[in-house]
């Protein structure tokens, strides 16, 4: 950008950022400081800058931090502050937090005089606002929103907020992709992304990263560590999608799965139900090379499963009773450490499509979401303690136990299922239940 605009840049430097842990305007993007990034930012585009904050804080800036003048933390007191120091009539308002808005985007929303379409920061405001601002702060109203009514289409991904530590994690990945010439995209699913039930302290951080050789950053680790001290990392298949993801511990506690994919990847993502149930909850594009956003557009949350028919329900209530008749063979045979592998792994993970049809088959408006996730939440309770009885410990005893266990929950729920939706179950449960015990008799009768 050669020549700097005839504005003030102001940088909202923000307080002590307890949310974040630490003052977000010292924590380190790749190497740099997020408060001297948005400095040098807004050096490149305007004529002017200024930092505003609370000149009290004990942030050690290479900059000199202009007090708002207000004991409270709101934004619109360094708005109003940056407003009234200014030497342009145009001032663009750049939190610290926001480390992704490019020099054309803030060039953009100066000569527009706009906001982005998410809210009013990032932001240029004109000092015929000051009387308005000023006025909103009087009467204890120090929201910002709706104060300049021009707005800004910009990439969503430009205008992410590092409010916590996994944020800072996600901008520096997409800073990393905008520097390399092989990564096209970048991604962003899972619990971080999604609209309902969002990440929490114990979430990791799901990112698709669309490239030109996948099976190199799946077979290399060295880039891994462009984003913090790396602790483990391995590769392990996707939940859905049938690929390849590379799983990261980082020393600080965080965890990122990387699952490099290519443009094909990204056409089939609309054909694939598994995808489209996950991308449906939410997700962010921090790079766009591909047109992702516009290839997603039409991807929406699917519908509620319907109920099952009587051929569906049959289907896996027979492959319930088969695995359950086959551990109790391998106990019988005291292959202990294979039939509870059997029993606690692939058994109760195939009653968990038992538990969403009995579920739905009470309240067809319940959201089972998939994979078993948040069962907790939606499983009928009567279901849920008897499924703490369906886990063993490795002994013969207690896997028969448990085995017996089971096969009541995976009955009850088969017959009441089938009872509340009025489906005729073409099994016969009482010689089934005779077979079992032939092998392996019920320890809790006797």
């Amino acid at each position: 950008m050669a020549d700097r605009l005839d504005a003030t840049g102001v940088l909202l430097v923000g307080g002590e950022s307890t949310r974040f842990g630490s003052p977000k305007a010292l924590a380190s993007l790749r190497g740099e400081a997020l408060g001297e990034r948005g400095w040098r930012l807004l050096h490149e585009v305007f004529g002017e800058v200024l930092a505003v904050g609370k000149a009290g804080a004990t942030l050690e800036l290479p900059f000199p931090v202009l007090d708002d003048g207000a004991e409270e933390h709101a934004p619109v007191f360094g708005v109003v502050a940056g407003l009234r120091a200014a030497a342009w009539d145009v001032c663009v308002f750049l939190p610290v937090d926001c480390p992704l808005v490019t020099p054309d985007a803030l060039q953009a929303l100066a000569e527009a005089r706009a906001v982005p379409q998410t809210g009013p920061l990032p932001g240029a405001d004109e000092k015929a606002l000051l009387p308005e601002l000023e006025s909103r702060v009087e009467r204890g109203e120090l929201s910002l929103r709706g104060v300049n009514r021009n707005e800004l289409e910009l990439p969503e991904g430009l205008l992410l907020n590092v409010n916590t530590p996994r944020d800072l994690v996600a901008a520096e990945i997409a800073d990393w992709a905008r520097e390399r010439e092989d990564v096209r995209g970048v991604l962003v699913v899972g619990s971080y992304a999604r609209l309902r039930e969002p990440a929490d302290r114990w979430s990791d951080l799901d990112v698709a990263l669309f490239v030109d050789e996948p099976q190199r950053l799946l077979a290399e680790q060295d880039w891994v560590a462009e984003f913090g001290r790396p602790v483990l990392t391995f590769l392990e298949p996707t939940a859905v999608g049938g690929r390849l993801e590379r799983r990261v511990l980082y020393d600080d506690g965080q965890d990122v799965d990387f699952i490099p994919l290519t443009k094909a990847d990204l056409d089939e993502f609309a054909d694939n139900p598994g995808v489209g149930a996950v991308l449906g909850r939410g997700y962010v594009v921090l790079h766009d090379e591909l047109g992702i956003a516009d290839a997603l557009a039409g991807i929406e949350e699917p519908p509620p499963p319907g109920p099952p028919d009587p051929a569906a329900l049959t289907e896996l209530a027979s492959d319930l009773w088969f695995h359950a008749l086959w551990t109790a063979r391998k106990l019988r045979r005291g292959e202990v450490f294979t039939a509870i592998g059997c029993l606690d792994g692939y058994i109760l993970w195939k009653i968990v499509p038992l538990f969403e049809w009995h579920a739905r088959a009470i309240d067809p408006a319940v959201d089972t979401w998939h994979g078993g996730r948040f069962l907790e939440r939606w499983a009928d309770p009567g279901a849920l303690v008897a499924l703490e009885d369906a886990y063993a410990r490795y002994d013969l005893r207690d896997v028969a136990r448990a085995l017996w266990a089971t096969i009541d929950l995976f009955q009850g729920l088969t017959e009441e299922i089938a009872s509340r939706l009025g489906l005729e179950l073409a099994l016969d449960h009482a010689d089934l239940r005779r077979r079992v015990a032939e092998v392996v008799p019920d320890p809790r009768r006797m």
